[in-house]
């Protein structure tokens, strides 16, 4: 090999170390024989489809979305559970960014954004499908008898909170790779998915294991996510820190 080849090898030998020691591993658990991973590039542009950058443009003003939901009265009705003031056998849950009716075997979606907010009512931008255009209607909260009671347009229903009692959370698609990728016992996860979902979506009965994990070796962390079977597919992600804490968002 001339001195030219054994430089240009060198050299590549070193990049790949590089590499081998920043990166992020991605690993699919969904089935062992499915097909070869994708490389590198695709993989970053199929998680940038699948997570889009809401970020505002350069130059622009005004608070991010969480800024703006921080301080919401309405906002903070998320994770709580009603039933129908005329149907007790109709329920509602409210979770982030939409309404999920339920009577009997039906289920109906409301998706909604608040478009501004007043003490006591709301003005929502709210739709049936998140393809269909947006109509604005007035949610109201108004306190009667010691119960909170929510109004709107779009709900087929006026609705009184209620407090949820004990539930238990069921999991699907659940196996031993889980908590073996993860590095921490399946116990631990289950339990912070379950309290997580609680606080976001409290009538949902089943968590769904999307059968992924990624894997940051070099920060010693790892995150999966699972979907609330509540309507509104609901996600909770998990993170295992370096110090094998585990936190559900």
């Amino acid at each position: 090999m001339s001195r030219k080849n054994k430089i240009m090898a060198a050299i590549a030998a070193g990049a790949l170390v590089l590499l081998v020691g920043s990166g992020v591993a991605r690993c699919s658990l969904a089935s062992a024989d499915g097909p070869a991973p994708e490389d590198a590039p695709q993989q970053q542009q199929s998680q940038e489809q699948r997570y889009p950058d809401f970020s505002e443009p350069e130059g622009q003003g005004g608070a991010s979305a969480p800024e703006q939901a921080q301080g919401s009265a309405f906002e903070a009705l998320v994770g709580t559970s009603w039933v129908a003031e005329d149907d007790p056998t109709s329920t509602l849950s409210i979770v982030s960014g939409a309404f999920v009716e339920k009577s009997g075997k039906d289920t109906i979606v409301t998706y909604w954004t608040i478009d501004s907010e007043d003490a006591g009512s709301a003005v929502l931008l709210a739709s049936k499908s998140m393809t269909e255009a947006a109509s604005p209607v007035t949610a109201t909260i108004e306190e009667a008898g010691g119960t909170t009671v929510i109004r709107c347009d779009a709900l087929s229903h006026a609705y009184k909170q209620v407090q949820a009692g004990a539930r238990t959370l069921y999991f699907s698609g659940v196996t031993s790779k889980l908590a073996e990728s993860l590095g921490c016992e399946l116990t631990d996860i289950e339990s912070a998915v379950s309290l997580r979902a609680a606080a976001v979506s409290p009538a949902c009965e089943r968590a769904v294991w999307d059968a992924e994990v990624w894997i940051d070796y070099a920060n010693n962390t790892a995150t999966t996510t699972f979907a609330l079977d509540d309507g509104a597919s609901t996600l909770i992600s998990v993170t295992r820190s370096p110090d094998g804490t585990i936190e559900a968002l």
